[in-house]
């Protein structure tokens, strides 16, 4: 991806899971729960990941 190029990131939530889906072939970092929530790392390559999310 150069500067000008983005990433689209879809989520869906079921339960106490969140589901996270993109085309970013970069490392992404979603942080559930808020500023002082957990981080989650995914290597680049990952498109989908299933965290926990609880209510």
């Amino acid at each position: 991806m150069t500067p000008r190029e983005s990433a689209r990131f879809r989520l869906r939530r079921t339960g106490d899971h969140l589901r996270v889906s993109t085309d970013s072939p970069h490392p992404w970092q979603p942080r559930i729960g808020g500023p002082d929530g957990a981080l989650h790392l995914s290597p680049a390559g990952t498109h989908e990941a299933e965290l926990p999310c609880p209510a």
